[in-house]
């Protein structure tokens, strides 16, 4: 026969048993449900980034992808560089985009122009009114604004300029030209694309990026919206070290002055028309997109910012 004392004491550890064993199942259950709560915040917070890794990269895709179909001469700029104008500088980039027409210029080598209104070059059919043009003349660069064309030439005979022209012509009377002309200048038909950060259209407190075309940033084809939750922009120029090189080394500018005044020694300037225009001598161009994910990060109540950088090296 067992003794009441013996029960007693044979109860009372069962119930410690009971009360260990309970107070291990809740932290083991605890545990389990930090665990499940930690990696659905994870999950979530990553599904978040790769939102905006995404959104960043697309955006992305847009400018490298002008600027690998960029003319020789890939980015532009002008003086005042502000918002809302085709320049380049630190926060904003135009880029020259060929359209794959072009004609050689049918003007006679060594001739001298003067505030010039008008260009004679071989075909000008796939030039209209208002289409815009990069001259190419001898390592000047000018950006043409077509007024109008005429169609001269009898295109079953050969292309030649005076004294017996057989020639088109092309009139840009908003952009005077001059200079000398040289064997081998060339007109290209080109577009501008410039890109820079604004205000959202439908909420001040957030930013887009936004495409400009047109030689003033105000034309409709290709404008518009290329990203939302974008807030920040920043553009390198790759200039290198010694042109004469071949390889050389890149050196990466934050704008095209800084890059001129490293060669100001060698007649090199920021603007078009302001001598050797540095533009022609960008070899690369590194972008560096900043964007805000389209909802806040899990327990944090504030979105993700995420950074993307390409360089894009221009073929010669």
């Amino acid at each position: 026969m067992f003794s009441a004392r013996w029960l007693t004491s044979r109860a009372g550890f069962t119930l410690v048993e009971l009360l260990v064993a309970l107070a291990i199942l809740g932290i083991l259950l605890t545990l389990t449900l930090e665990a499940f709560s930690g990696s659905l915040t994870y999950k979530s917070r990553e599904d978040l980034r790769l939102k905006t890794q995404q959104n960043l990269r697309a955006a992305l895709h847009y400018i490298t992808q002008d600027l690998r179909s960029g003319a020789y001469l890939h980015v532009w700029n002008q003086n005042p560089c502000t918002s809302g104008k085709p320049c380049s500088n630190h926060e904003r980039i135009a880029i020259v985009n060929l359209t794959g027409e072009s004609s050689p210029v049918a003007e006679p080598p060594g001739n001298s122009y003067t505030n010039s209104a008008e260009t004679g070059i071989c075909d000008a059919r796939a030039f209209q009114e208002g289409d815009l043009a990069l001259l190419y003349n001898g390592g000047d660069y000018q950006l043409l604004r077509i007024t109008q064309r005429q169609l001269l030439a009898d295109y079953s005979q050969p292309c030649s300029g005076p004294p017996t022209p057989n020639r088109d012509k092309i009139q840009h009377n908003q952009d005077k030209i001059t200079g000398q002309w040289t064997p081998s200048a060339y007109v290209f038909k080109v577009e501008l694309a410039t890109y820079e950060v604004r205000q959202d259209p439908l909420d001040a407190s957030a930013r887009v990026l936004y495409r400009m075309t047109g030689y003033d940033g105000t034309g409709t084809r290709g404008a518009g919206i290329v990203a939302f939750g974008i807030t920040d922009l920043r553009v390198w120029y790759g200039v290198p070290e010694d042109p004469n090189a071949l390889t050389p080394r890149l050196v990466f500018y934050p704008t095209l002055e800084a890059a001129a005044e490293a060669f100001a020694g060698q007649g090199y300037g920021a603007l078009p028309g302001s001598g050797k225009y540095i533009g022609g001598l960008v070899r690369a161009v590194r972008i560096s997109l900043t964007g805000q994910s389209p909802g806040n990060l899990p327990n944090t109540g504030s979105p993700d910012t995420v950074t993307v950088t390409e360089t894009v090296e221009f073929r010669r």
